[in-house]
């Protein structure tokens, strides 16, 4: 195995591996929320799958990153995978709290973050604008299914500001990560 492969599958075990803590964490507070009656059962029910879900995405992820290969792109898919997941699990989340309303936008900073280990520029700042086109989408499937919960400008003002600081989040990460080496 050649050492910039050698990297990437550590890596990639690396974040599987903090991602069974990362659903764990979110686990414990499901389970918080659930025994103080905060969430109706319908939202425990949903929620409990989504992260059933990430769990069983992170499981399989971590199962083919232990695979012996040769082939970097092998690894960066299993990491763009995970990223992925990532969004999709956020963008859940924010539409289930409610939409705009909702605390879990910090959920996407997890993906952004993760896609700083490919050491790609474009690959953070393409997660930074799917976790913004998500989280867009989300709020505002959200804010037509319920009207009347918010107005439209504050739709807009917030979808502008947290999709922004995305983008910020992604540009600080570049500019922190190790460059990459020719």
């Amino acid at each position: 195995m050649a050492s910039k492969t050698q990297e990437l599958s550590k890596t990639v075990l690396y974040t599987t591996r903090t991602h069974f803590y990362y659903v764990l964490a979110y686990a414990v507070g499901l389970i918080i929320f659930d025994s103080w009656n905060l969430i109706p059962n319908d939202g425990m029910q949903q929620r409990w799958t989504a992260v059933g879900l990430l769990l069983l995405a992170n499981v399989a992820l971590w199962y083919l990153a232990r695979n012996k290969t040769t082939s970097t792109q092998y690894f960066r898919v299993l990491t763009l995978v995970l990223i992925v997941a990532d969004i999709m699990f956020a963008a859940y989340n924010v539409y289930l709290e409610r939409g705009m309303a909702s605390r879990s936008v910090i959920l996407f900073a997890v993906p952004i973050v993760l896609s700083a280990s490919t050491l790609s520029r474009r690959t953070i700042y393409a997660s930074a604008f799917v976790s913004a086109a998500a989280y867009v989408m989300a709020i505002t499937r959200y804010f037509t299914e319920h009207y009347g919960e918010g107005y439209k400008v504050e739709l807009y003002g917030i979808a502008i500001l947290y999709s922004s600081l995305f983008f910020v989040l992604a540009a600080l990460l570049w500019t922190i990560v190790p460059k990459k080496r020719s």
